[in-house]
C-alpha cells in the first residue's frame, strides 16, 4: 500500500517515521501546498518534498492514499476537504504498541500513537490525532479532533474540531462541545458549550538554583543558604 504524507513539520516527520517503521504502508513522498514548495531536490527522511500539483501528476488517487500530518485542526480539516475533492482516500495509522481493543471504530485519516490506551466501545471519527491519550469506554470522539496527552473517563463525548492539551482530564459522562480549546492540566467535570476555551488560573513558576540541593549534587561543594 502506498501513501503520501501531507505536511513537512516535526509532526509530519514523526508520523512519517511511524508509518515507515510500524505499518504496511510504503511512504513515497511528502506533499505541501504549492506556495510552500522548497527548492527542487529537497528531501525529508530521504523522501522528496513535492507540490500538491506534482503529487497529483506522479501519484494519482486511484493508486495512492494520503495522510495529513498537520496538528492544527482547522488546517487539517481544510486540507482533508481539498484532498477528498481531488479524489484521494486516506490512510490510518494505529501503532502496534498502542493498547486498543478489536471493537475500536475509527474513520479515515486518523493517527493513534504508541502511548495511547483505548478501552472498549470507543468510536473515533475522521481526521483525528491522538497523541499519548487514555480514552475511557463508550467514549465518542468526533471529526477533526486533536487529543494530546490527556485522559477521558468513560462515556465522554468530544465535539468536532476540539483540542485537549497535555494532562487535561474529562469526568465520566461529560460532553465537550465543538471547537473547544481545553488547556494543559485542566479538569473538566461538566458539559461545555461550543467554542469554549477553558484554562487553569495562572500560577507563577518558582525558578531556583539546583546547586543548592545536596541530594542532586553529592560530592560537590554545595552552597548552603
Amino acid at each position: 500500500m502506498k501513501v503520501i504524507i501531507y505536511g513537512t513539520g516535526k509532526m509530519a516527520e514523526f508520523i512519517c517515521y511511524s508509518f515507515m517503521n510500524d505499518s504496511n504502508y510504503n511512504v513515497l513522498a511528502f506533499c505541501v501546498d504549492d506556495a510552500y514548495v522548497p527548492p527542487a531536490g529537497s528531501t525529508l527522511l530521504g523522501l522528496p518534498i513535492l507540490s500538491f500539483a506534482q503529487v497529483q501528476k506522479d501519484y494519482p488517487p486511484d493508486a495512492h492514499k494520503m495522510h495529513i500530518a498537520i496538528g492544527r485542526n482547522s488546517a487539517r480539516e481544510s486540507v482533508y476537504n481539498k484532498l477528498s475533492d481531488a479524489g484521494y482516500s486516506f490512510a490510518n495509522y494505529v501503532s502496534s504498541k498502542a493498547n486498543v481493543w478489536p471493537d475500536l471504530v475509527i474513520g479515515e485519516n486518523t493517527f493513534i500513537d504508541q502511548c495511547c490506551d483505548i478501552q472498549p466501545f470507543v468510536t473515533i471519527g475522521n481526521n483525528c490525532m491522538l497523541i499519548g491519550s487514555r480514552i475511557g469506554h463508550h467514549s465518542t470522539i468526533n471529526n477533526n479532533v486533536l487529543l494530546s496527552g490527556n485522559i477521558l473517563a468513560g462515556n465522554v463525548t468530544i465535539g468536532q474540531n476540539s483540542f485537549l492539551g497535555i494532562n487535561s482530564a474529562v469526568k465520566e459522562d461529560v460532553v465537550i462541545g465543538s471547537y473547544n480549546i481545553i488547556g494543559a492540566g485542566v479538569f473538566i467535570n461538566k458539559n461545555t458549550e461550543d467554542y469554549a476555551i477553558v484554562s487553569n488560573a495562572s500560577v507563577p513558576q518558582r525558578i531556583g538554583d539546583s546547586k543548592r540541593f545536596v541530594m542532586f549534587n553529592k560530592g560537590q561543594d554545595v552552597k548552603q543558604s
